[in-house]
């Protein structure tokens, strides 16, 4: 664990979006922990009351770390039609495990690009027409905490689902 003392505002932004996707952070929920047991069929599963899947929700996040990435670079990204959420095709648990995996790594390069982002332009517009550097990293910190929680209420339901479909009658 870093001395929090000592690191400086975008150190700080890049933990926490780490910390949410590996563990540490202050909910005690982290995506990598929520979505250990969840199997590739559950990933896939569109339940009533959203029109996501958990795989989807994974994607878009992986998606966004990337396009926030690209801005810290200077690089404007394109963002699809779909926003991210048009997820690959997941027919496997390799599958499945990869796109876990992908999603450790985009917060690892998004990590990256907020460590070495000059501080001083840290409250400049990320790219011209574009809110401040530090909205754009802060944000998807807070993005990646809100399709956390989804998650955590997608898997809850799938869950309870799978309990009551279990019962005998």
């Amino acid at each position: 664990m870093p001395n929090l003392l000592t690191m400086n505002l975008k150190e700080h932004i890049a933990q926490h979006l780490l910390d949410v996707h590996n563990g540490n952070n202050w909910t005690e929920v982290n995506l990598a922990q929520t979505l250990k047991n969840i199997s590739w069929q559950q990933a896939i599963t569109i339940t009533p009351f959203s029109p996501n899947s958990i795989a989807m929700l994974v994607h878009h996040i992986s998606y966004w770390n990337r396009a926030v990435a690209l801005r810290g670079r200077g690089t404007p990204p394109v963002i699809n039609k779909e926003n991210g959420m048009n997820a690959p095709a997941i027919t496997s648990e390799p599958e499945w495990e990869a796109l876990k995996k992908d999603n450790l790594i985009s917060a690892h390069e998004l990590a990256t690009v907020i460590e070495g982002y000059d501080e001083g332009n840290l409250f400049s517009p990320i790219l011209p027409g574009h809110s401040s550097a530090y909205k754009n990293f802060q944000g998807q910190v807070e993005h990646v905490h809100y399709h956390l929680g989804q998650i955590l209420m997608i898997k809850n339901f799938l869950l309870q689902s799978s309990k009551k479909d279990s019962r005998p009658v």
